[in-house]
This record gives C-alpha cells, structure tokens and sequence, in this order.
C-alpha cells in the first residue's frame, strides 16, 4: 500500500515539476504581421505549435505571444498564403503573407476581417503599378476586367457599375484608354495592358456626365 501510495506522490510531483520547467522556458515574443511588406493585417491566427499558445493580431497587425524556446509559429490568415516561423534568440518579428489577387482571396480577405476593401483595392493597385503585372494569360480585355475589378459587371463586351441598379438609367461606365475615351475596348489585349483601374469617386468628375457612372482606365505599354 505505501509503495502505491508512494509511485502515486512520486508520479505527480514529476508532473508538477515538469510543467512548472515547462513554464519556465517560455518566452515572450511580439510583432507585425502584413502584406506587401508594409499593409497590416488584422485577425491573423498565430499558434505556437510546442507550447499551443494562441493569439490573434490587432488591428494595426501587432501580437504578442507566449512560446517556447524552440518554437514554430503558425501564421494563417483566410485569401493569404500560410507562413511558418521558427522562434530563435530575437523577440520581435515581422511577417509578411503572400497575397495572390483572384475573387476568392479578395473575398476570404475582406470578409474575414483582415483589411478593408479599400485598403486591399489600393494595394493591389498600388502593387500593380510598381511590379508591371502580367495580364497575358487573360485571354480577352473582359476576361481580364471580370477578374480583377471588382466594381463592374460584364456583360458581353459592355462593363456596367455594379453600384448602379436603377432601370431609368444605363449604367454602362466610360472606357479612357491612354487618357483618351474610347467607346470600344475590344481591341486591347490584355498583353498589352500597363494598368487598369476603375474610378467612380470625385476624380470620375473631370469627364463630366460622360464618367456619371465611372471610369474604367486602361494605360497601355
């Protein structure tokens, strides 16, 4: 009975100190998590894949954790490419997630809450403009607006403002083509194209009634 009694004692106390070691050898580690180097994502998921600590990112991108010595971080975020991070002798880190720009991921991105449609609209724009994106593999000017403008509707070869859902009014939008408005756009190909963007705020206005329902822009190489 007392060697029981004594396994028992003996088997607890190594638990306890073997958790409290374990305690011990966490550490605390912060930092930022974004994309395109510089834009801050909200509502990421980090686990430390040893320790299990979990947390999730502020709205400026920023966490703070509890973690092992020698942990992994697990960092997912819904519409971004997954990153793990080993935990070595530094506290702070800064991720960055890799955006790849179809519906889907702009989609899983916003509605999750890990950066606003604007935000989102204006970096890949902004990243587009800074990295000549490759549009050949659409294979016609529309297949390439219904994947990457958001605010538009194709319809055949004509591009309506989604905003717009009066029937008193034709909501097709104004086609500029190297600052040049143009009623056809069927002849450029998505090869060629430099940017394409579509305006339908204060800035539409310089067009007058013609950009009323917006603005799409195309800038050829």
């Amino acid at each position: 009975m007392k060697t029981k009694l004594y396994f028992i004692l003996s088997t607890l106390l190594l638990l306890v100190f073997g958790f409290e070691s374990r305690s011990q050898d966490k550490i605390a580690v912060s930092g930022t998590v974004t994309f395109f180097k510089s834009v801050p994502l909200n509502k990421v998921k980090i686990v430390a894949l040893n320790s299990g600590d979990l947390t999730y990112t502020d709205s400026l991108g920023q966490f703070k954790l509890n973690c092992l010595k020698k942990d992994v971080l697990i960092i997912s975020a819904s519409g971004f490419e997954g990153k793990n991070v080993k935990v070595g002798k530094q506290n702070a880190y800064v991720i960055n997630l890799v955006y790849k720009n179809n519906p889907t991921n702009f989609k899983y991105a916003v509605s999750n809450g890990h950066v606003s449609e604007n935000v989102l609209m204006q970096a890949i724009n902004s990243g587009q403009q800074k990295k000549g994106k490759d549009y050949s593999t659409y294979s016609s000017i529309f297949e390439l607006i219904s994947s990457e403008i958001y605010d538009v509707r194709v319809t055949g070869s004509v591009v309506y403002n989604k905003k717009i859902n009066s029937f008193d009014s034709n909501p097709q939008v104004l086609y500029v083509v190297d600052g040049k408005v143009v009623s056809d756009i069927s002849f450029v190909a998505p090869a060629d194209v430099k940017t394409i963007e579509f305006v339908d705020d204060v800035s539409a206005t310089m067009w007058g009634m013609q950009g009323a329902n917006g603005v799409l822009k195309i800038t050829l190489k």
